[in-house]
């Protein structure tokens, strides 16, 4: 197995999944052979969506801040359940990494409880998972 070099950086923006974006951003520049990074953000709805670009422009920027600007993300904003959604994205981009923050786990799925997505994730994804907290 080698080193992973497509990654999904999934957030909503919360204390965690900012911390997850700057691990990554900070991860990425260490590496001589840079990943090729893409910044995940997911709308519940289309009335939504507008929050999330926010969202996501403030994870680049922190992304990009914490990477010394070594990766340049892509940036996406899917509307949708955030644990299928951000399963299907992975695929959809050939992902073989997630990198997610994680609030709480609790051993089972359930996408509106604490680690719910989190946990979603690493029973759903079958590649390399980095849960920050």
């Amino acid at each position: 197995m080698s080193f992973p070099s497509k990654w999904l950086i999934a957030t909503n923006g919360s204390k965690y999944a900012s911390e997850a974006v700057k691990h990554a951003g900070l991860l990425s520049s260490e590496l001589t052979n840079k990943p090729e990074v893409t910044i995940l953000v997911i709308a519940s709805q289309k009335e939504t969506e507008d929050i999330a670009l926010g969202i996501v422009e403030m994870a680049k920027f922190l992304f990009e801040e914490e990477g010394n600007n070594s990766v340049e993300p892509h940036l996406e904003v899917r509307i949708g359940h955030p644990g299928p959604t951000i399963i299907n994205a992975a695929k959809e981009l050939g992902c073989d990494h997630i990198l997610i923050g994680g609030a709480d786990f609790k051993w089972d799925i359930h996408d509106d409880k604490p680690g719910g997505v989190s946990n979603y994730i690493i029973a759903k994804f079958d590649g390399v998972i980095t849960v920050v907290k």
